[in-house]
């Protein structure tokens, strides 16, 4: 035992002095996935603010595969940041930040500018609106004010994709007390502790229980996306990824796991497929303890989880260096993420009305998408403070 916790300090001590620059490279590559998904959901046969007049069985099986690990990795790597921003902050401190990266883009540029033409296109394609974007203005800022939900989406306006900024200010909200806990003598015992366990053989599906509770409770009463229940299980996936840089030892536990967890995520992403479009089992079902809603939670638990864990396990092993690409790439993330869906969704409105296949229109899309959204980021949001911190970066010095 003894010899236990003196590994565990030297796994902690060794782990506050190295940064995990694959986490970096992940948040970077995971913005150009989330990219490359929403650039693609005009062709697949869900709903979504703007469709193809064909649709593609591929389109969603992509659709689908990349859905199960992209929100879970954004809240795990956003919980890993959190550690390092807690190295060097206060607890109000740390908020404060949140609030200048978060919300001030969210409340700012992100409600009155960027979401005003993904509103627009969503009416036209789903609720029959006929009219101009400009005659549609008074309708969307009509509906921004203080309406009190019982979801963890407080403010009653059209969210887009940006309902992902509030979650996390929420999320980084009501952990704190934890997050500062954990960095306590007692609290650096219980990490250790979860290091030690999921050094164990298969220890590290351990993290599998708090999914599975939460999905098989909280989906039984919310159905739907963006709701209690998305939001609690979220909070798991942001707290695993706060303790990953406490001890060396999560990260070791990646690269052993991780052609495993390919295997269980396929597996998973194979059941999810039969379950869904050969027995037709509705996506967001509340039928609370059947036979079907536990097996398709449990499933859903274990895809989720695993998939995350093997796209780590790659960076653990590839990318754990530094270099400028990713130093450039990661001052881009957050700005990128707010404005992508609308470029996508502009140039899309063009695109998806020519007379050519689905394969092409998309290229198109994710081409001319992506020079847009860096144009405007390298032209205009790096260079101007004014538009740093509109969309949370900061303020660049006169002498950088």
């Amino acid at each position: 035992m003894n010899n236990d916790l003196s590994r565990n300090a030297k796994s902690s001590l060794a782990s506050k002095s190295v940064r995990l620059h694959y986490i970096d490279w992940l948040r970077m590559l995971a913005m150009l996935a989330i990219f490359l998904f929403h650039s693609n959901r005009f062709f697949d046969t869900m709903g979504w603010h703007l469709k193809n007049a064909d649709q593609s069985v591929i389109s969603l099986i992509f659709t689908g595969l990349l859905d199960l690990w992209l929100m879970p990795l954004f809240f795990l790597l956003s919980g890993v940041g959190s550690w390092y921003a807690l190295k060097s902050r206060s607890g109000g401190q740390y908020l404060f930040d949140r609030v200048k990266r978060l919300l001030i883009p969210l409340y700012t540029v992100g409600a009155f500018v960027i979401l005003l033409p993904q509103a627009y296109f969503d009416a036209i394609t789903n609720e029959g609106y006929t009219g101009t974007f400009w005659e549609g203005l008074p309708i969307y800022l009509g509906s921004i004010p203080d309406h009190i939900y019982p979801s963890p989406l407080f403010i009653n306006i059209f969210w887009g994709h940006l309902w992902f900024l509030q979650y996390l200010f929420l999320i980084s909200l009501v952990t704190l007390p934890l997050l500062i806990y954990l960095k306590s003598d007692l609290g650096k015992r219980i990490v250790n502790r979860l290091a030690l366990w999921c050094s164990r053989c298969g220890g590290i599906f351990l993290f599998l229980i708090p999914l599975f509770i939460v999905r098989l409770s909280l989906r039984s009463f919310f159905a739907g996306e963006h709701t209690w229940a998305d939001f609690v299980y979220y909070i798991v996936f942001f707290l695993i990824g706060y303790i990953i840089p406490a001890d060396s030892r999560f990260t070791d536990n990646f690269k052993r796991y991780g052609w495993a967890c390919l295997a269980l995520g396929l597996v998973g992403f194979i059941v999810e497929v039969l379950l869904v479009l050969v027995l037709d089992y509705p996506y967001g079902s509340t039928e609370p303890f059947t036979l079907m809603f536990v097996a398709f939670q449990i499933v859903m638990s274990i895809a989720n989880f695993s998939w995350v864990v093997f796209i780590l396990s790659l960076g653990v092993k590839y990318l754990n260096f530094n270099n400028k690409v990713v130093t450039y790439g990661n001052d881009a993330v957050l700005p990128f993420y707010l404005l992508h869906q609308t470029i996508i969704l502009v140039v899309g409105w063009f695109v998806i009305q020519w007379n050519i296949g689905i394969a092409p229109k998309y290229f198109i899309i994710v081409v001319f998408s992506f020079i847009g959204i860096m144009a405007i980021y390298e032209l205009l949001i790096r260079r101007i403070n004014v538009l740093r911190f509109l969309f949370g970066m900061r303020l660049k010095k006169k002498y950088d």
